[in-house]
């Protein structure tokens, strides 16, 4: 299967369908096997691979790609995925991404408006407005926190490919470490945001600082938790395709 050098590690990366690009950037922990097979490839890579070329991979620290024992960060991890797309010959791109890899495209969107055609941005955040030593332990007594970390720990660690409890850490450590208040007013693709009202690791200040911060940004609100597309897809799905033919059509 594709693995390509990138900076110092080793990637993998799948391509799906035929198109205009359309780059999906997963969360923290997750890998791609769970969208490119079975009933997530069906569900969701396939409705997107039907018009577009779709490009996944696993960033530094998840799945297949190599998992080096030195700190990440965000900047790191778009420079991977800049490097990627230099070396596939794609210059420019739409971009739909979750979580931990909202913080890599804003990051992208900023540094290279060029190489951005829009971005798709699902549980999104651009900061995390705790102390990095109390977060999890805030996250933990929040009302239904304990029940979505746990949800999202036991499905990270049933992938196929999951992180080990190093790389998990390190990839961790990086959207704590991340404050992209900056980079908001800088970002000049189409930007849509579809996050969850019932979010315990987005709340509602930091997605209204997000929309409001990026110029023109439009903001879909659903009734779900941080992993509310694991209930309907649909929710993430449905805005994002018509999103993205809005922008086609200019």
């Amino acid at each position: 299967m594709p693995t390509i050098k990138v900076n110092d590690i080793n990637m993998y990366y799948e391509i799906h369908g035929e198109g205009e690009p359309l780059v999906l950037i997963q969360g923290l922990g997750f890998e791609i096997s769970s969208i490119t097979q079975g009933k997530g490839k069906a569900d969701y890579l396939d409705k997107y691979s039907q018009k577009y070329k779709v490009i996944v991979f696993d960033t530094r620290g998840s799945g297949r790609t190599d998992k080096p024992d030195i700190p990440y960060s965000i900047e790191m991890m778009a420079e991977d995925t800049i490097g990627l797309l230099d070396l596939l010959g794609i210059k420019r791109a739409h971009f739909i991404a979750s979580s931990m890899g909202s913080c890599i495209a804003l990051t992208l969107a900023a540094k290279y408006p060029e190489r951005v055609k829009s971005l798709v941005l699902h549980v999104a955040f651009h900061r995390v407005p705790f102390p990095r030593n109390v977060i999890w332990s805030l996250m933990w007594r929040m009302p239904g926190g304990k029940k979505q970390m746990m949800k999202g720990a036991d499905f990270l660690f049933k992938q196929q490919y999951p992180p080990t409890p190093e790389s998990f850490a390190r990839q961790g450590l990086a959207p704590l470490n991340f404050d992209g208040r900056k980079l908001l007013g800088q970002i000049k693709a189409s930007t849509l945001i579809v996050n969850g009202t019932k979010d315990q690791a987005v709340s509602m200040k930091i997605t209204q600082e997000l929309a409001q911060g990026i110029p023109g940004a439009k903001l879909v609100l659903v009734e779900g938790d941080h992993l509310f597309i694991s209930q309907d897809i649909n929710l993430l799905l449905k805005p994002a395709l018509e999103f993205l033919a809005e922008v086609d059509a200019f």
